[in-house]
């Protein structure tokens, strides 16, 4: 099983102690989504449902973010074949959608989707049954979404908008991903909403998040802040799950993306985190690591630290806390993060399953989302 463990933003994680829930969400509608984990590399792509739960037309001003390296000298960073540094591109790719009321839209990033209002009907193959792809941009216009260029790993974000593009706090997003590999597997998670404030939004470029008023926001927060910390319940690595027996193996891959974002600047502006870990295994018994990320970081777990594994902890399930350091003079973020289990079968069949953590507690400085300026 490779492990590439690639660079976005740089993060460290530590762990800490409030009750209070986090004001983010998984499942209501939002003014903010993120996604936190965005593959097209050949080998794997991803399809994008966002939803409007409005009964009006909702606007929304979406950016990806390539963190794919770009090799520095020659060769292909992919193939393996670099002689020099593999660097984080940072390619930034936005767009607009608008949805009527009650609309869904779906797409496959690295097919995008075209701007009409009908498509042709769907079809089957009538020798396999399966259905084909000359219906895929079937259904009321969204406008145009552009493909993204492969290999892609990253982030996607969709802010809620008004007509002229200014945002606001209308709460009326929801989105889930979907990660389909060569083969047939799929893992889904739903995309990270972070909730508007009704009466604080300026609808500028530069979107507060939690926080009391501050010269970048005189206001304080217009959107809900991001969570304090992170709790994980996972397998230990290399742990055999008990459905599939004691040659199966699971191993687990988070990713990570903080919610501070500079997309006017992009990468002259990257956000480093400092995360820690504290770890717990079935004995209670206490285990801490550490690493950092800037911008974007897909890890598993036992490449961070070998604490993560059944071999030192000697239990199959470990529960792990995870927090940003936040720096005595400015600066740091929070994150939102998915996780995905991979599960390695008898006879080596491979299933990977995705799924959101559990957020706990309110970073305790605002943040900032800063948009690219308009024409």
């Amino acid at each position: 099983m490779s492990r590439t463990v690639q660079l976005f933003c740089v993060i460290l994680v530590v762990i800490a102690g409030s009750s209070a829930f986090a004001k983010t969400t998984s499942e209501q509608p939002a003014s903010i989504i993120i996604f936190p984990k965005i593959i097209a590399d050949g080998t794997r792509d991803t399809f994008i449902q966002i939803s409007n739960t409005a009964n009006s037309v909702v606007h929304a001003h979406c950016l990806y973010v390539n963190s794919y390296p770009v090799c520095q000298g020659i060769g292909d960073c992919q193939a393996g074949t670099c002689t020099g540094a593999c660097l984080p591109q940072w390619q930034e790719i936005d767009f607009n959608i608008w949805l009527t009321k009650q609309q869904p839209t779906h797409w496959g990033v690295s097919l995008g989707r075209l701007d009409q209002n009908t498509g042709p009907p769907c079809t089957r193959n009538v020798r396999t049954g399966e259905r084909q792809y000359d219906c895929y941009s079937a259904g009321l216009a969204q406008g145009l979404i552009p493909p993204v260029p492969t290999p892609f790993e990253g982030e996607l974000r969709c802010i809620e908008v008004d007509q002229s593009g200014a945002p606001i706090s209308g709460n009326h997003l929801k989105g889930e991903a979907t990660l389909i590999s060569r083969d047939g597997d799929a893992s889904k998670y739903n995309a990270v909403g972070i909730v508007g404030e009704p009466f604080t939004n300026n609808g500028d470029n530069t979107l507060c998040l939690g926080g009391e008023p501050s010269p970048e926001c005189p206001t304080g927060g217009e959107y809900e802040g991001c969570p304090e910390r992170l709790w994980i319940p996972h397998f230990a690595a290399g742990a055999d799950n008990p459905i599939f027996g004691p040659t199966s193996t699971v191993d687990t891959e988070l990713t990570v993306v903080p919610c501070r974002a500079n997309f006017e600047l992009a990468s002259l502006d990257l956000t480093r985190v400092t995360l820690q870990f504290r770890a717990f295994n079935e004995f209670e018994q206490l285990f801490s690591a550490s690493t950092a990320v800037e911008c974007w970081r897909s890890f598993f777990l036992d490449d961070i630290n070998q604490i993560f594994t059944a071999r030192v902890m000697q239990t199959r399930l470990v529960q792990t806390l995870v927090r940003p350091v936040v720096p005595s003079g400015g600066g740091g973020s929070s994150v939102a993060a998915i996780l995905e289990e991979i599960h390695e079968m008898p006879g080596g069949a491979t299933a990977r399953a995705a799924y959101n953590v559990h957020e706990v507690g309110d970073f305790e400085r605002g943040e900032v989302i800063l948009l690219p300026a308009g024409p």
